[in-house]
């Protein structure tokens, strides 16, 4: 108690620091729960640095609380079932609602108001216990230790006691797959481990808890990307690896989140994680393509409070005002300066860089708009950015769109006196991914032969060209009579196709329909004869073979294939518009057309951002330009 009386006699006098004004706000605070608090720093009087780590979740403490949710156990029975057995009945989607509804006058229990000495102190020891345990801890500061370990909790989730529980379940593991030193190894084996097969998830839930318990993920292990993240700092964090819980906000659409973990290594540089089959690797090239022009982190500590006066924009002004989330932009990409030079706006104070989005304009970043002036600081580089203003309740685009590169600003003014022929065969950029599967097509063989046993078998074709296309077309010159066709992979890859057809007629108007005569492969096979660009089939093995009987003997003119892709080609049949943005005139239409080929040819003007939409399907759409004769998206 004595600790007590000379904090109050100090902060009566207005002698005492920051933190212990803030350590004596929380205590206040606590009211009648503030003995548990008191009890944990007599309980570390004599031990300092377990002291300032007491401190250091006490101090932070009145930001945290727990949504006291009714029904929520009902809401994590409909996960589980919804996600495993990938079905709800009517009833289940109306009490869904009937809970959502219930949820907007959710009582907030803040956690220096019920926690326990007793929890605090399990908490604080069982952390500086396998922080220590650590080789890697020597590289790491206190403050480290702080912000990445020792926290109980990530946001408002239930207050549980979960570090020890995932101790005891991970740590055997942890020790059993990796002895070393090296902190990224030791995730990257634990990552390996845990995602030899993904949570299982789906968007049938209209409304889900804010963050499920760490005892819910423990045991049931489902959920998206925000569930596999929490599920991954808590493994983490239990076991004494420093662990951040990085974010970034609406990078297409208002509503969207996505959530990864970084950590720093011993030479303090950021390796990231989506904790998935690919595992963790420094400088691995990664194939998430999101557009990152603000990262935020969720933190414990609270974070210097930012002005929110004059934001209109609501979905920017709710992330500065959580001060319970970092901007750590600069983390990724080093400290950076953009500045503005902006026409005057009418009682609009502020400037908003967008990015263009599914549902329109989605702002990244806002600044105060000074004697037709805006600085910006750390903004994502290699990007495309429209500046906005947002007046009578909507966004406006002011200029035109430019793309910031870190240092310097290049605009997209279109030249509309000069116009060039342009030929698209996308409407968003070629994934890495995507890349893989195209390529699983190349040495293909297609044989024929007159019997089942392909002896004598002869040559049909060979895809020997690099594929970036869905829809090829072969002609079989000479025309070839056959009834048994077999495609075999090379050794090094799988066999894989979305479709396969064969057409006895030049003009592709007469299918000749076949049957797959395999045993012993997966139902999947039929894709490859569904008509739909996005099934396919895969060989579980590779050099794999599979045989065709089309019944008798037929006469083939022409081969079609579709590698397995994302269906983000230009799809014959469909129809498509495309735009080009002229400055304050907004989006100008080239025109439409229904694709007869695998491309679409359109005039453009010179250096001018476009956007080809699909008005028959789909929602995946990239902005881009067409330089030294293609297309290069912009993101």
């Amino acid at each position: 108690m004595k600790y007590f009386v000379i904090i109050l006699f100090f902060f009566l006098f207005s002698c005492i620091s920051k933190e212990d004004k803030r350590l004596f706000h929380t205590l206040e605070f606590a009211g009648e729960n503030r003995p548990e608090l008191e009890k944990v720093l007599e309980h570390y009087k004599n031990d300092s640095l377990k002291l300032k780590a007491a401190r250091f979740l006490i101090e932070n403490m009145p930001q945290h609380y727990t949504l006291e949710i009714p029904q929520a156990d009902v809401l994590e029975q409909l996960k589980v079932k919804s996600a495993k057995e990938d079905t709800l009945t009517y009833a289940e989607r109306l009490r869904i609602q009937d809970i959502q509804r219930s949820v907007l006058g959710a009582k907030k229990i803040y956690d220096c108001q019920v926690i326990t000495a007793d929890y605090l102190i399990e908490n604080i020891d069982l952390s500086f216990k396998v922080w220590q345990k650590r080789p890697w801890a020597k590289y790491y500061s206190f403050d480290d230790f702080c912000r990445m370990i020792l926290p109980y909790r990530i946001e408002h989730e239930p207050l549980e006691s979960w570090k020890k529980e995932y101790y005891d379940r991970f740590a055997p593991v942890l020790d059993s797959l990796y002895q070393g030193i090296d902190v990224i190894e030791a995730c990257n084996a634990l990552a390996l481990f845990m995602q030899i097969k993904e949570f299982p998830n789906n968007n049938l839930m209209s409304f889900e808890l804010p963050r499920y318990r760490a005892s819910f993920l423990l045991k049931e292990q489902i959920g998206g990307c925000k569930e596999v993240i929490d599920f991954a700092t808590y493994i983490l964090r239990s076991l004494g690896i420093p662990a951040n819980l990085d974010m970034l906000y609406f990078y297409y659409d208002l509503s969207f989140t996505h959530y990864w973990v970084s950590v720093k290594d011993t030479t303090r540089k950021l390796v990231t994680t989506d904790f998935d089959i690919k595992g963790i690797k420094r400088g691995r090239n990664d194939d998430d393509i999101r557009p990152k022009r603000k990262i935020y982190r969720q933190c414990y500590a609270e974070q210097p409070c930012r002005s929110v006066e004059g934001i209109g924009f609501k979905g920017i002004q709710k992330i500065i005002r959580n001060n319970l989330i970092k901007d750590v932009t600069s983390e990724y990409y080093g400290e950076n300066t953009l500045s503005l030079n902006l026409p005057s706006a009418d009682g609009e104070q502020n400037i908003y860089l967008c990015a263009f989005g599914r549902k329109g304009w989605v702002p990244q970043a806002v600044a105060p708009v000074q004697k037709g002036k805006a600085v910006f600081k750390n903004i994502g580089p290699n990007l495309l950015y429209f500046p906005a203003f947002y007046m009578s309740k909507e966004l406006k685009t002011v200029g035109c769109p430019f793309f910031f590169d870190g240092q310097d600003i290049h605009y997209y003014i279109p030249d509309t006196l000069h116009l060039e022929n342009v030929k698209l065969i996308r409407k968003t950029p070629l994934a890495t991914r995507i890349t893989a599967h195209l390529d699983n097509i190349l040495d293909i063989s297609i044989e024929y032969a007159d019997n089942p046993s392909f002896k004598p078998a002869y040559q049909l074709h060979k895809i020997t060209d690099t594929i970036r296309t869905n829809y090829n077309v072969v002609p079989i010159v000479p025309e070839r009579t056959f009834r048994y066709v077999r495609c075999t992979a090379s050794a090094d890859k799988k066999l894989e196709f979305a479709e396969l057809a064969f057409y006895g007629d030049d003009k592709m108007e007469r299918e000749l329909p076949y049957t797959i005569i395999d045993k012993n492969v997966s139902s999947s096979v039929q894709n490859i004869k569904d008509n739909d660009p996005l099934s396919y089939y895969t060989a579980e093995e590779k050099g794999a073979s599979l045989h065709l009987d089309f019944l008798k003997e037929v006469t083939v003119r022409k081969l079609m294939f579709i590698p397995r892709n994302d269906d983000n080609f230009i799809r014959i049949g469909d129809e498509y518009e495309l735009f080009f943005f002229n400055g304050d005139k907004g989006w100008v239409s080239l025109g439409k057309q229904i694709a007869k080929e695998n491309y679409l040819l359109y005039k453009a003007p010179k250096n001018a951002m476009l956007w080809l939409k699909d008005l028959t399907r789909g929602q995946e759409e990239n902005l881009f330009i067409y330089e030294d004769d293609e297309q290069r998206f912009y993101l």
